[in-house]
C-alpha cells in the first residue's frame, strides 16, 4: 500500500511536477519532468538524465517533455 501511495505521482501529472519543484528545491538544481509513452508514467530527470536520453541516438526512447522547474 505504501509503495502504491509513494509512486501516485507518477500516474498524475501535477503531482509529478509538484514533487519535481519541491525536489529541485531541495537540491537546488534544475529538474525536468517527462512522460514515458512506452512504460506509461511521469519520469523526474536531471540535466545529466534528460542529456543522457536525448544524446543517445541508439536508443529511441519515446517520451514528451512536460515540465522544466528549478
Amino acid at each position: 500500500m505504501s509503495r502504491t501511495l509513494n509512486n501516485q505521482w507518477r500516474q498524475n501529472e501535477n503531482m509529478a511536477i509538484q514533487r519535481a519543484t519541491r525536489l529541485s528545491k531541495s537540491l537546488d538544481q534544475v529538474l525536468f519532468v517527462i512522460y514515458d509513452n512506452e512504460e506509461e508514467q511521469y519520469n523526474i530527470l536531471d540535466v545529466d538524465g534528460l542529456e543522457l536520453i536525448t544524446g543517445n541516438r541508439t536508443c529511441d526512447l519515446d517520451f514528451d517533455l512536460i515540465a522544466e522547474v528549478g
